[in-house]
Formats: structure tokens, sequence, C-alpha cells
């Protein structure tokens, strides 16, 4: 389950960005997460950014972030959207 810290900034992102990009959250141990997580190489959770093909683009470990890692998350996503 996200922290309530890091659920409220991605859903911020979700109102700024989400007409532009797909933004979501999903618990750990829903649905495909398990897999995502040992793809991506984290060691429990925290941020997978993909393009619209699936690449990997970034990665955050864990939920010790705040606003500033998901906005520089966000860039990523956006830059590859151009």
């Amino acid at each position: 389950m996200l922290c309530s810290k890091i659920t409220v900034i991605v859903n911020d992102q979700k109102k700024k960005h989400g007409s532009k990009i797909d933004i979501y959250t999903v618990k750990v141990g829903e649905g495909n997460s398990a897999e995502e997580i040992k793809k991506a190489k984290l060691a429990t959770h925290g941020i997978i950014a993909k393009d619209k093909a699936g690449k990997l683009l970034t990665k955050v470990d864990g939920h010790t972030y705040g606003k500033e890692k998901v906005d520089e998350v966000i860039g990523k996503i956006l830059a590859a959207t151009k």
C-alpha cells in the first residue's frame, strides 16, 4: 500500500498530467505487481516508469522520496512522449 504522502503527490500529478500520460498506482500483491517489481529489480516496491512501448525509463526504490523525485520521474515520462 502506498503511504498517504506519496498517494497525495501521485494523485496531484494525475490531475496535472493525466491527459498526456497514464499515471496509476498498484498495491504490491495486486495484478502483476510482483512480476513488475522483479523485472524492474526493485527491492520491494517503488516507482516504475515506462514509455508507451513498455520500456523501463526509470525506477525509484522504496518510498523515502518526496515530491521532487516524483516530479523528476514525471518529467522523464513527459520527455519520452515528445
